[in-house]
Order: C-alpha cells, then sequence, then structure tokens
C-alpha cells in the first residue's frame, strides 16, 4: 500500500477552521387573494326541430349574458387560435316499439363567464340556477392576475426559509455565521424533487385541481448556496 506523505494529507484536508459550502433547496408559499373567478356554464332548450333548437340556445344565451353582465359578471374569451363552438345537438334514446318518439329536438352549449370578485360570481351562480335550462355543477374556479408579484413573495418565503436551515447547519457544525453565496432557480432533480414534496403535501386533490378558493397558492423552489465561516 502507498502512503501519501504527512505534508500532502495535511494540505488536502485542510485547516480544521475552514469555511465549507452547503447548499440548500427551499419551497417558498404565499396565498394570494384571486383576482378572478370563472364560472363553467351549460345551457340546454328544446325546440320543434334541430335549427329551432340551437336557435333557442343562442336567445337563452343572449338573455343570460345579458343579465350577467348587469351584475359585474362578463363571457370568457376564447383562446386565439381556438375552435369556436356552437350549440350542439342532444341525441334522444328512443325505447318505443314504433321507433316514434313525443321528445323535442335540444341543444346544449357550454361556455365560461368571468368576474373580479366573489360576492359577483356568487351573484351569477344565482342568476343561473335561476335560469330555465341553465347549469353550473362546478365551483367557480379562482386565480390571480399578476402571477409575477406572487411569485416574488414566494421566492422571498423560500430564501428566508433557506436561511434558517443554513443557519442550523451552521450551528450543528460548529460554525457561527452563513452567507449566502449563490440563488438558482434551476429545476434540477433535487429542486423538483423538494418541490413535488412540498406539494404532496397538501394532498393528490390539490395537486391537481384548480383553486376555488377566495386566496390562491403560488409555490416557487429555490436552490441557495451558503458559505459557513467562523470556526466556534
Amino acid at each position: 500500500m502507498v502512503m501519501a506523505p504527512l505534508w500532502l494529507a495535511l494540505a488536502l484536508a485542510g485547516p480544521a477552521n475552514a469555511p465549507v459550502t452547503v447548499e440548500v433547496v427551499a419551497v417558498g408559499h404565499v396565498d394570494t387573494p384571486a383576482t378572478k373567478f370563472v364560472l363553467a356554464i351549460e345551457l340546454t332548450a328544446t325546440g320543434d326541430s334541430d335549427d329551432k333548437a340551437k336557435a333557442a340556445v343562442a336567445k337563452k344565451k343572449a338573455a343570460l349574458l345579458q343579465q350577467l353582465s348587469a351584475a359585474g359578471v362578463t363571457l370568457v374569451p376564447e383562446e386565439p387560435g381556438a375552435v369556436k363552438t356552437a350549440p350542439v345537438k342532444l341525441e334522444s334514446f328512443d325505447t318505443s316499439s314504433d321507433g316514434k318518439s313525443d321528445e323535442k329536438p335540444s341543444a346544449s352549449e357550454s361556455f365560461s363567464v368571468q368576474a373580479p370578485t366573489r360576492a359577483a360570481i356568487t351573484s351569477a351562480q344565482e342568476i343561473v340556477g335561476k335560469t330555465d335550462g341553465a347549469s353550473a355543477d362546478q365551483p367557480p374556479a379562482s386565480s390571480i392576475s399578476d402571477t409575477a408579484a406572487a411569485s416574488r413573495a414566494a421566492k422571498r418565503d423560500a430564501i428566508a426559509k433557506a436561511k434558517l436551515d443554513a443557519q442550523n447547519y451552521a450551528d450543528s457544525l460548529g460554525y457561527s455565521t452563513a452567507t449566502v453565496v449563490s440563488v438558482s432557480e434551476r429545476g434540477d432533480l433535487g429542486t423538483l424533487f423538494t418541490f413535488g414534496m412540498s406539494m404532496a403535501a397538501r394532498g393528490p386533490k390539490n395537486m391537481f385541481e384548480p383553486s376555488r378558493g377566495d386566496t390562491v397558492p403560488i409555490d416557487v423552489a429555490v436552490t441557495v448556496t451558503f458559505r459557513l465561516d467562523g470556526k466556534k
């Protein structure tokens, strides 16, 4: 076995009180007041023919949107390039022996409306509930318009958490200070794993379901590198 000279071993080991670096992954979280509420609506109408049923849906939609507009609720515009939808015929299942049915042709159309406040979207739900042939089965989805500001707040929270973790490392290893060396938002495996664990802690439903409360949760993961100095 070849032994390294003592002076080389000491040089490689470095001084006992030399600074060390530690990398901390932290997930910042903020709950931001929602600034937009979206309600999905379905309208159904009947007519003496398929075309008349579709026309009845269009007429009912126009009347409903007029009521909603008075309550401060507007139609969600279609995404650019999206295929425009029109009332569709609803097929009825005929179980009579002669193949005839007394049911009139019916048509349906789905669309969404939006409002800036919970009070306005609640009024929309009440209006829809009183409208014949209209339904809104799902609670309104909530979101925020300025995600950049919320993300910055979440990053501040993440850095504050990282500092606490770094100071804990410093105390455990016998160092007095933990100085920030670098901050990164790169999505490496360690960062993604920590972020995923943080999301999973809320439960699978909260991971995949849209927000429906008065606040919208925003989470951001950052990686902060610290230098631990001042060996005690």
